[in-house]
This record gives C-alpha cells, structure tokens and sequence, in this order.
C-alpha cells in the first residue's frame, strides 16, 4: 500500500519551471485518442495544441463526436464505431516512431474502451489515461458504469482522474488528500500501476496532485491560482505527461514538468465565448 500522503506544501519533487517547449522532446510523438469538442477547449482538439506547443509531434484518434457548450453542456454524443476506431488507433501506432505514447481520453462507452484496448495489444510505449467522464460545463460523456474503465486504467502506464472521477472510479470518498491517497490505493489494487490524482477540485490554498505508485505516494503542489475556471486542464496535463513520458523521461520528472508548464500556462489563458481557454 503507498505511504500516506506527504504535506500539501510545495514538494522540490515537482521539478524545475520549464519555458512553454520542453526542451530537447521535439522527437516525441503522441499519438492522442479522445472525443472531439467542438469548441476546441478540451478533448482531442486541446491535445493536439497541448503537444504541438510542448514541441511534439501527434496524431488524433476520435473516439466520439459531441455536440456541448458552456451554456447547455452535452447534449449528444456520437461513439465511434469500435471496429473502425480499433482500425484508426492501430494504423496510427503502425506509423509512429519508437519515441510515441499514447494519451488516452474520453471514452464514450464500454465498446470503445474494449477496441482501444485490444488496439493497444503489443504497442510497448508509455500511455497515459485521463478518464474523462463528464463535461466540465454538465453532461455525461461515458455511458456505462465509470468501474468498466478499470482494465483500460490498468493498461495504461499512468491514469490521472481527478477527484471527482476517483471517487466514482473507485467508490471511495475523496474530499481530502487522505481519501485521493487512499482511492489511488484502490486503483492500484485494481490494476493500475500508477495513479496521480488531480486536486484541483479539492480545498486548500495549494493545488495539489498526488502520484501514488507501489513505491509510495509523492505530492507535486502549486499555487492556486485565482481567477476564472479554465477549460481543458486536465486533457492538457495528460498529454504533457505523455509528452515527457514519449520523450524519455522518467514518471516523476514527468509529472513535476507537465504541473510546472501548466501552471505557467494556466496564467496566460484567454477568454473564447463563454469560457476561458489554454492560449
């Protein structure tokens, strides 16, 4: 079982502040399988400006089509059909170079997540899963039970759930950092072989994330910032993740780049519409 959670002070174990591109990564190749949000805020459109702008290369694999704004939510979702998306994400992974991981997103059902993970079968590289099961502004994007998740959680390299979809992933309460450490216990016992839950949603001055893996539980910690709600983090930090991990770095230094260029870019983000964007 991992150690308990460290204190929600800045941890040097979130690495040093990186400029916009992490250096010496434009060989990496990202290959980023989600849903497409029409206005391009979060899901498959937000990885491909998140890993362009870190200096990787990527390739897009739709796994479902909504129709969601800021002021209604989701009012549809279209699945791909499995045998085609199985098809689409193995093409892509035939034409990547070694230096490819996979970021995982939205899952629109429980036949997806079977296509992706048979797709996935033999692929050696690092993936990353960011289980997305709802809209930020409302709406359900996984029609199913959020526990049939469990085996894509388990062959990923990391899954990075916030709070809330730890919580439902798990059945666990997780309003504290104790509740994610020990929700990321259960993960683990599930399968997972690593797990770093996001705090954003959770109280506290710091924004916390907790990376627990059989070796123990470690904390990367930032400022939060004040200011509106900003679409797309999570679909962002996955894929920066998936980005370092691509490019060689190793699961920590990983994580602490991908929260310090995030917290950087949290600064800059813009308005679009109704909402507040990565720039």
């Amino acid at each position: 079982m991992p150690d308990s959670p460290v204190s929600a002070a800045s941890d040097p174990s979130a690495g040093p502040d990186l400029p916009p591109r992490f250096p010496g990564l434009s060989a990496a190749m990202v290959v980023a399988v989600g849903g497409f949000d029409p206005g391009g805020g979060a899901g498959v459109v937000r990885d491909l400006l998140t890993a362009r702008t870190l200096g990787a290369r990527v390739r897009l694999v739709p796994t479902a089509w909504t129709a969601q704004s800021p002021r209604t939510g989701v009012r549809s979702v279209e699945p791909r059909q499995p045998a085609a998306l199985a098809a689409a994400l193995g093409e892509a992974l035939d034409r990547s170079p070694p230096e490819t991981a996979v970021k995982l997103g939205m899952m629109p059902d429980q036949a997806a997540a079977r296509a992706v993970l048979e797709a996935l079968r033999g692929f050696a590289g690092p993936v990353v899963f960011d289980p997305v099961l709802g809209a930020s502004s409302g709406g359900a994007l996984y029609a199913g039970e959020p526990k049939e998740l469990l085996a894509l959680a388990a062959r990923a390299t990391l899954v990075t759930p916030n709070a809330g979809e730890a919580q439902r992933l798990t059945g666990e309460q997780v309003a504290d950092l104790d509740g994610a450490a020990h929700a990321g216990g259960v993960l683990l016992a599930a399968g997972a072989r690593a797990v770093l839950i996001k705090g954003g949603h959770l109280a506290g001055d710091q924004a916390v994330d907790l990376l627990i893996t059989p070796e123990g539980t470690r904390a990367f910690a930032a400022p939060r910032l004040a200011g509106p709600s900003v679409r797309g983090t999570g679909c962002a930090l996955a894929t920066a993740i998936a980005v370092a991990l691509g490019g060689g770095q190793s699961l920590a230094e990983a994580v602490g780049g991908a929260k310090s260029w995030l917290h950087q870019a949290l600064q800059e983000a813009v308005p679009v519409e109704d909402e507040w964007h990565l720039s």
